[in-house]
């Protein structure tokens, strides 16, 4: 099966097949390691394995989960970037306080899971909220297991995020001023498929 939708990040040159690709990888966008945009676009039926998703909608618990990450994101700014915290949040105030705790060499994993995920939904729902065109958060499931995406253009390109493992590369990377800088970038980048998709 041939890849549905194939673009090229803005931020890194990276080659995307969008929730299609040789392996699972990184479960951010997900990255057609190895490739460029040109073997991507000469792709021939067969190339790749097509990751077979189930997606479901959130459950009642699940969809609790997501709120209190949300108002979790909100402490963890007035926490480390008390500057903010008297404001709506932001990509930017998340930037910060992502950056003043990255500085504070934090070490409890539980902790830094859990920042993780505050961050990471805080993200993600920037993302379902701005972009538009029906994002939304679901539970994708695969052989490799369950976890929380953004989903999108279904039947159009499938665009799935995975915005905690996002924050959690960067964590690994002790990355830090990323959010605001890559979210027009990911919105570009659903965008022009979503117009690819149209004329096509």
């Amino acid at each position: 099966m041939a890849i549905r939708a194939a673009s090229v990040c803005t931020s890194c040159g990276n080659a995307l097949a969008w929730s299609r690709g040789p392996e699972r990888g990184s479960r951010e966008i997900r990255k057609a390691k190895g490739l460029s945009f040109g073997t991507l676009k000469r792709a021939q039926p067969g190339d790749f394995m097509a990751m077979k998703q189930k997606i479901d909608e959130l459950n009642e618990n699940e969809v609790a989960w997501v709120k209190t990450q949300l108002e979790n994101a909100a402490k963890f700014v007035e926490g480390f970037s008390p500057a903010d915290s008297a404001q709506p949040l932001t990509l930017a105030a998340l930037d910060r306080a992502f950056a003043a705790w990255i500085a504070s060499d934090p070490t409890e994993v539980d902790l830094i899971n859990a920042i993780i995920n505050y961050v990471g939904i805080a993200f993600g729902q920037v993302l379902v909220d701005g972009i538009g065109l029906g994002l939304r958060w679901v539970i994708a499931t695969d052989e490799y297991g369950s976890d929380l995406a953004v989903y999108g253009l279904p039947n159009q390109g499938d665009v799935l995020i995975y915005p905690k493992d996002f924050v959690a590369k960067r964590w690994e990377r002790r990355e830090t001023n990323f959010l605001e800088e890559m979210y027009p970038k990911i919105a570009h980048d659903i965008r022009e498929l979503f117009r690819s998709w149209q004329s096509s």
